[in-house]
């Protein structure tokens, strides 16, 4: 596999010239330019050619292979002809048709893209296919797969790997939303390009990222064969920001281009799984390090080799990083905490309440306990999980209706109520907040909850979820890239973005 930065190549499907030219001055910042010609009558390669500043595929995809192009084989066989004869840089071959047209065409300079779009998911069956299409006389090998979960995106990286083995060039990925992220680790993993489309509403396949996207948010443009993968699993993550900011903090701190990092740069990916040991089987090979969110901060545990002391304290792991002996995990959520309230620890140490019985709450209680805050107390509407905490912990759990016998100087929130796009809702616990009492809601989405915004209201110290989720990913990211980085160039970040 070759360490060459990846190429994006911006997919098009113009109905005419003219409208080919009014797109393409948003396609400057893209490698190479697709275009589909499956709308154009008659389409003009010379014109083409002159408008495309850069390297051009000219594209017909037929509707067997999910295209719109309505001709026969013997006008396919023609119309790509015209295109190597204006010398166009390549020329899409759908594999189905490759001993009809490859042998009827005077390629001259003109290289081949030999496509296929195929309903095969096995890795067993794609290698087959593969090696079929490898006896053809080709230039670019690009096998395409449907996702219908992110397994398949999976299996396609495992293809990648095969097809690198061969020494061809190729492209391989999945399609479909499920398929997105072997489209962005394939522009590390030896994909001659990456096909983006030229604006969010404008794919010409599904699951295809934007130019913009692409350059801007993933810094596709610079990711190599030494590039690793992180990212978040959890469901639902839609809302979470976590991955741009973590792309934006890589590339300023890590990227070669622009850091001055560790030889090793990053690509962080999100991935959407309810079934987190059907993931992990599947992943774990492809992956370098992850973010942990709900439901998945204690289920993850059993699939690790080694714990950090927060881990083995709260039973709760958000961090987990690739070693030589297998995976490693930590709780930077519980550092985090801790580091945040320890200059309040004179003023906190008489009582802390923890709102919900959750993943984070169990952080929360490992935090104030190595505060040395006494008594604490846990309150949820959940009595077997709100009891199994007092009992493993040593702490007292009250339900919502006994919230008032709590003494709490410091009140930590941390379940996902008043989250956007809830942002009108708040939890129980409002009723303890007075003057210099210190509040955390975890939540950083938005970052002034109604929670924090009463307690600010009432005179408290309220602290924002952004605070802690900002030193969280301080640790994080030193736990994945072995960087330092402070939380001030962590806060510039977030500001940037957000």
């Amino acid at each position: 596999m070759s360490s060459e930065v990846s190429k994006l190549c911006v997919s098009l499907i113009p109905e005419n010239l003219e409208q080919l030219k009014k797109w393409l001055p948003q396609c400057a910042e893209s490698d190479l330019v697709e275009v589909r010609i499956d709308l154009m009558n008659a389409p003009d390669f010379a014109q083409i050619r002159k408008l495309v500043d850069k390297p051009v595929i000219i594209t017909p995809r037929t509707m067997a292979e999910g295209g719109r192009w309505p001709g026969s084989v013997s006008d396919y066989v023609k119309i790509l002809q015209a295109a190597c004869a204006a010398d166009v840089d390549y020329v899409d071959v759908e594999f189905p048709l490759a001993k009809q047209v490859l042998p009827q065409l005077d390629r001259g300079k003109t290289q081949i893209v030999l496509s296929h779009h195929t309903g095969e998911k096995t890795l067993d069956a794609l290698r087959v296919i593969l090696e079929k299409m490898m006896t053809h006389d080709a230039d670019v090998f690009k096998l395409i797969l449907e996702a219908d979960s992110l397994k398949e995106s999976a299996v396609a990286l495992d293809l990648m790997s095969f097809a690198a083995q061969t020494g061809i060039q190729f492209v391989i990925h999945a399609m479909g939303k499920n398929g997105q992220p072997s489209r962005l680790m394939g522009a590390a993993r030896g994909n001659a390009w990456t096909y983006v489309a030229k604006d969010y509403d404008q794919e010409t396949a599904s699951g295809q990222p934007a130019l913009h996207e692409a350059r801007d948010f993933y810094y596709l443009h610079k990711k190599s064969s030494n590039t690793r993968t992180l990212g978040l699993v959890g469901w639902p993550i839609q809302q979470s920001k976590g991955w741009r900011f973590h792309n934006r903090l890589i590339d300023l701190k890590i990227s070669p281009a622009n850091g001055e990092g560790n030889g090793s740069d990053y690509l962080y990916v999100n991935f959407p799984i309810e079934n987190l040991d059907e993931f992990w089987a599947n992943w774990h090979t492809h992956l370098h390090g992850l973010s942990v969110t709900i439901p998945h901060k204690e289920k993850i545990i059993r699939h690790l080799t080694e714990f950090s002391t927060e881990v083995r304290m709260s039973g709760v792991c958000n961090t987990v990083v690739a070693t030589k002996t297998g995976w490693r995990g930590h709780n930077t959520d519980l550092l985090a905490m801790e580091q945040i309230l320890r200059p309040h620890q004179e003023t906190i140490k008489n009582g802390g309440l923890i709102v919900g019985t959750g993943a984070t709450a169990r952080s929360a209680i490992a935090a104030l306990k190595r505060l040395e805050v006494n008594p604490i107390f846990v309150v949820g509407r959940n009595d077997d999980r709100g009891k199994m905490l007092s009992q493993k912990f040593g702490i007292d759990y009250l339900n919502f209706n006994e919230i008032h016998y709590a003494s709490a100087v410091v009140i930590i929130q941390t379940t996902p109520v008043g989250m956007s796009p809830y942002i009108d809702k708040y939890p129980p616990g409002t009723a303890l907040f007075r003057k210099n009492r210190v509040v955390l809601d975890v939540i950083y989405n938005p970052a002034e909850t109604r929670f924090l915004k009463i307690a600010k209201d009432r005179g408290c110290v309220a602290i924002s979820g952004v605070e802690m989720f900002l030193a969280q990913a301080a640790k994080q990211f030193e736990i994945f890239t072995g960087e330092p980085v402070s939380i001030a160039e962590v806060r510039r970040v977030w500001e940037e973005l957000f």
